[in-house]
This record gives C-alpha cells, sequence and structure tokens, in this order.
C-alpha cells in the first residue's frame, strides 16, 4: 500500500479519515499496481481528478463516476463505498442484526410451522411491513420480515393459491428494505426469486418482481447492469401497459420512473418521456395498494433525483421547489426529497442550503440519510473543505452522520 499517501493509517469505518470514497480508491488503485494515470484513462477523466479524490479535495457523488471507477479497478461499488456502514443508532442496528435471519428465511428449509398459516392474517402483516419501509420504521421491519418471508414460502409451497402473491410482495419489500444499506447480494437475491414465483401470481406481482430486479440491477455496480436495469423496466412497463386499475397503474408508473433514473445515469435514453409517462399514471392511479406513494408529487420527487442523476444537479432544487410538500405522505418519500434537493444545492455551490436540506432529511429518517454515500461524500468533502471552521450546523449534521467535524482530513500526499 502507499504509506505516503495514508500515514501508515490504512481506511477504516467511520471518521472523515477513512470514510470517503477516494481513499479507497487509492487502496484498491495501488494494491491493482496501477498508476493515477493509468487508472484515469480507463475511466475518462484526467489524472488530475484521480489525484483531486484520492486527496480528500474532490468528492464522489454522481452514480455513473462511482460505478466506471469500480469496474477500472474490478472492485464492487460497495467496496468504495464501504457499505454496509457500521450500525450507529438501533434503526441501523435493527436492518443490520435483521440481515443473517432475512438469509435463513431464503435458504433454510422452512419449519413446519406450529400453527395453521392464514393468508388473511399473512396479508394483513404483509401490509403492515410495506407500510413500515415506507414510514422508515426499520424495528418494525426487522420484528416483520424475517417470519413473513418464512411463512409466505410455506404457503407457496403448499400450494396455496394465496402464496405467490403474498411471497412476491414480502420480498420485494425486502429488496426495497436492504438494498439502500448496501446489501445488494441480498437484495439481488430477493429479487430473483421473487421473479420466479411470480410468474405464478398475476401481471402486477410480475411487474413488481421486474421492478426489484431492475433496482438490484441498477445497484451492481457495471455497466451492464445499468443497461439491464434500463431495458428490464422499459420493457416490464410496455408488457404491462397503462390502462387497468390501481395496482396496473401504480406498476406501470413505478416501472417508468425507474427507467427515468437508469436512462439518467446512462446519458442516454428519454429520461423525461419515462417521467412523462408515469405522472400520466399517477393522476390516474387512486389508490395504493402496494403502499409505494405512487402519486404525482412522488413523481416530482423522481424527477428531483434524475436531474441529480443527468448531468444536471442544479436544476434539482428548481424541481423540489414545484413538489407539493403538502402531498407527500411518507418518511421515505420526504428524506429523499430532502437528500436529493441538498445534492443539488451543493452542486450549484449553496453549502448554507445543502446542510439545511440535510438536516431536514435527517428529521424525517436519520437512517435513510446515512445510508446513502452520495451525503456522506458530500457531507465529508464541505467538513474537509471548512478545516475546523465549519458552521455550527455543519459540524451538526457531521456528528450526525457519523462524521468527526474535529478529523476531517486524511493526511496530505
Amino acid at each position: 500500500m502507499s504509506r505516503a499517501l495514508y500515514g501508515g493509517r490504512q481506511p477504516q469505518a467511520g471518521g472523515a479519515m477513512g470514510d470517503y470514497i477516494g481513499l479507497r480508491v487509492a487502496v484498491w488503485r495501488d494494491a491493482a499496481g496501477m498508476t493515477q494515470q493509468q487508472l484515469a484513462d480507463r475511466v475518462g477523466v484526467s489524472a488530475a481528478y484521480i489525484s483531486m479524490i484520492e486527496s480528500g479535495r474532490r468528492p464522489v457523488t454522481k452514480r455513473s463516476r462511482l460505478i466506471a471507477l469500480a469496474g477500472a479497478l474490478g472492485v464492487s461499488v460497495t467496496d468504495l463505498t464501504g457499505q454496509p456502514h457500521q450500525p450507529r443508532s438501533e434503526d441501523d442496528l435493527a436492518i443490520y442484526t435483521t440481515v443473517p435471519a432475512l438469509r435463513g428465511a431464503l435458504d433454510d428449509d422452512p419449519d413446519v410451522p406450529n400453527r395453521p398459516l392464514d393468508p388473511a392474517v399473512l396479508g394483513a402483516a404483509v401490509d403492515q411491513a410495506m407500510a413500515a419501509r415506507m414510514a422508515c420504521d426499520y424495528k418494525a421491519l426487522a420484528r416483520l420480515l424475517p417470519g413473513l418471508v418464512a411463512d409466505t414460502r410455506q404457503l407457496v409451497e403448499s400450494g396455496h393459491q394465496d402464496g405467490p402473491r403474498l411471497f412476491v410482495r414480502a420480498a420485494v419489500t425486502t429488496v426495497l428494505a436492504v438494498k439502500p444499506f448496501g446489501y445488494i447480494d441480498l437484495a439481488a437475491r430477493y429479487a430473483e426469486r421473487a421473479e420466479v414465483v411470480a410468474a405464478l401470481a398475476g401481471p402486477a406481482e410480475l411487474a413488481a418482481s421486474r421492478f426489484a430486479v431492475a433496482q438490484s440491477a441498477l445497484s451492481s455496480g457495471t455497466h451492464g447492469g445499468r443497461r439491464r436495469s434500463l431495458a428490464l423496466a422499459a420493457g416490464a412497463a410496455e408488457q404491462l401497459g397503462d390502462i387497468g386499475d390501481a395496482e396496473t397503474l401504480t406498476w406501470y408508473g413505478m416501472l417508468h420512473l425507474h427507467a427515468a433514473m437508469s436512462a439518467a445515469s446512462l446519458d442516454t435514453g428519454d429520461p423525461d418521456g419515462h417521467l412523462a409517462e408515469a405522472e400520466s399514471a399517477a393522476r390516474r392511479a387512486g389508490s395504493d395498494p402496494w403502499r409505494m406513494e405512487f402519486t404525482p408529487a412522488n413523481c416530482g420527487i423522481w424527477r428531483v433525483g434524475v436531474a441529480v442523476e443527468n448531468g444536471t444537479p442544479e436544476r434539482a432544487p428548481e424541481h423540489a421547489r414545484r413538489v407539493d410538500r403538502s402531498q407527500v405522505r411518507t418518511a421515505n418519500r420526504r428524506c429523499r426529497l430532502h437528500l436529493d434537493a441538498g445534492r443539488g444545492w451543493y452542486a450549484a455551490g449553496d453549502q448554507e442550503r445543502a446542510i439545511l436540506s440535510f438536516l431536514e432529511a435527517d428529521t424525517a429518517s436519520p437512517a435513510e440519510l446515512r445510508s446513502r454515500p452520495s451525503v456522506r461524500e458530500i457531507v465529508g468533502q464541505m467538513v474537509r473543505d471548512a478545516r475546523r471552521r465549519g458552521s455550527p450546523e455543519l459540524r451538526d449534521l457531521a456528528v450526525r452522520i457519523g462524521i468527526d467535524p474535529l478529523d476531517p482530513e486524511p493526511n496530505a500526499i
């Protein structure tokens, strides 16, 4: 390893010194025996840019750039983001400790239940879990999901007609709950299993499972994964169609929202066209049977995120202002709105508003905010740039997100 770069210290979890992507890039580049110029040539940037991110002078905040770096180094995205992060709260710990149980629920031979499995009771519990995810109630999710997966899996294997429908709902909820925390492999396995079982259910379940597969593909950390994500989402939306009940419209629209995000991360396709299709469906959907908060306001929140990914992050605050916040119903969506608006404010050069947006996201869901590598990158960069002279709000935000505001920078090269 390049000890001159780290002063003999290796990257570690927690704190600003060891908790930014550029430092991990340097470690993996050094392990691969590559120069900064060689890595720059593979990524399509300058050696000066590589030097800046490795030395902590520039954050890596865009998904496509992170994926390009990981691909050039031959590592996973989570190798560079350091996910899953060490738990810092009861919510973090709830997800962290339930992951082994979720693996077992999917893989182990199911125990014969000591009670009859009542589909009505299971259906109510699945709905409760879907609502808990959108409320960012991770303790409730940890309590509910492993048992639900095991029980609905058992219902499928018993041949009950309601089994596939309930299993797919439990599995998709699991994908969307664990993926943001860096459990990409587990999310992908649940998504694949949901797609297999969904063939025994209805078109809405099949669409939901393909949404989950596309989500996992986008998080895979490869260019091919992003292309597959776009093709899956767009193809599934076309197959489902936009004529039908609230379930059909929900998944038609959610698939188009995901296609817009995938297209933005590739700098190709037609993100605006996908967003327009989703918004049209949202105006007609009416109810929310899958607890996805598929509404025009949520489509506006996705538009904010697409701007961040699409190379125009400075437009994100403008899109955020247009969202009717009185129509945003859940902590999950409120957090995402403030999170992406903050990323946009930072790109626009307004750090004070970025900090305030991130603090609002923290109010909505501290665990969601801490789970986002792009936010950790930005906050760490602001702390390093401030050189211990940051505002009280920045210091407060750094502490909340797990960054030491008094040890803001690594040793210089």
